[in-house]
């Protein structure tokens, strides 16, 4: 069976910034967990999608008022291990690829994950 690494965030509940629906006003926190193949390829893009994380980029606000709560943003992550691309899952053939040129389009480029 192949390995995998589990990624867990854990997002506490905040007030929303400006960018976000309602600023100013609470959001909802939660735990995200996000599944990736245990291959060289992928310890390449870990310290990527913490830069990620660090500016911003993974997680948004959605909704209003009581409503409001993280959500995942613009980098995609798999959320299982089973159900192909389709269901958010593996196999996936194309999905490194796929995050590694998401990655670089938001200038997270492997220079950028070394500074």
């Amino acid at each position: 069976k192949d390995s995998a690494i589990k990624i867990t965030y854990c997002i506490p509940d905040g007030i929303q910034g400006e960018n976000h629906p309602s600023p100013g006003e609470a959001f909802q926190g939660g735990v995200f967990e996000a599944f990736l193949p245990d291959s060289e390829r992928t310890r390449t893009l870990l310290p990527r999608l913490e830069e990620a994380f660090r500016q911003g980029l993974i997680f948004t606000v959605i909704g209003v008022d009581t409503g409001a709560r993280a959500s995942w943003d613009g980098i995609p992550h798999k959320t299982t291990l089973h159900g192909g691309k389709s269901g958010n899952g593996y196999p996936d053939s194309t999905y490194l690829t796929r995050l590694s040129d998401v990655l670089t389009a938001n200038g997270i480029g492997e220079a950028a994950a070394k500074s």
